[in-house]
């Protein structure tokens, strides 16, 4: 069955098809801007800003990025898990092509929500913790089914992002050249609002307390603790 497109989503992803080839000719860029702040500081991410940014305002770098392949460009319905429609989320992956998934933008009552980034580049843990510091906190699991690998989510709440990280089962160690799969851009917030938000947005599948009685200290590099 295919997706049902809002009249919201289609006025959307027409209004984005508009420009998509500014800059055009250029070398794709490469995105480095959690380890140099630059253009801005998380939870912003190239100007755009978790719980200020505007729908248009996104819709806008959508439309001019040098960061955007639009021919990725794919649009759908975001709805809670009663499923009314709350927003939209829009998917695309960059012009560099590196990362493991596509980037997305969830846009709720107008507004930025969050923003998930796969970085096109080795991104190593060691790198992240030299220069944010370690987590507050992390989480680690296993699939029960599937592919053997452990899950493992760094949280920097005060910083408004999270960091995803994917081990092989038969090494389940975090070591500095550890490879960040994903980043999660929120706003900022005290670690218990944090995971609130997190749960509101869809992002774990418990109420907020048990989830931060599943939350490991950081003990630094070596064996992960599974929750």
């Amino acid at each position: 069955m295919g997706l049902e497109r809002s009249p919201a989503v289609l006025v959307s992803l027409g209004l984005l098809i508009l420009g998509l080839c500014v800059g055009c000719g250029e070398p794709p860029p490469l995105d480095l801007s959690l380890l140099t702040g630059e253009p801005c500081e998380p939870p912003c991410w190239q100007g755009l800003t978790p719980g200020m940014s505007t729908h248009e305002e996104v819709n806008e770098f959508i439309r001019t990025s040098r960061f955007v392949n639009p021919k990725t460009l794919h649009l759908s319905d975001f709805r809670r898990a009663d499923g009314q429609r709350v927003g939209v989320s829009i998917w695309w992956r960059s012009t560099v092509g590196g990362g493991r998934g596509s980037n997305n933008f969830t846009v709720e009552g107008g507004v930025l929500k969050d923003i998930t980034m796969y970085p096109d580049y080795d991104l190593a843990l060691g790198r992240l913790i030299d220069r944010y510091g370690p987590p507050e906190k992390y989480i680690a699991s296993r699939p029960i089914s599937g592919p053997l690998y452990y899950e493992v989510t760094l949280f920097y709440p005060t910083h408004g992002f999270t960091v995803d990280l994917v081990l092989p089962y038969e090494d389940g160690t975090l070591q500095p050249e550890s490879r960040v799969a994903s980043v999660w851009y929120f706003r900022a917030a005290p670690l218990e609002r944090f995971m609130e938000l997190r749960y509101e947005a869809g992002g774990y599948g418990g109420p907020p307390d048990d989830l931060l009685g599943s939350l490991r200290d950081w003990q630094g590099y070596g064996p992960i603790e599974l929750e």
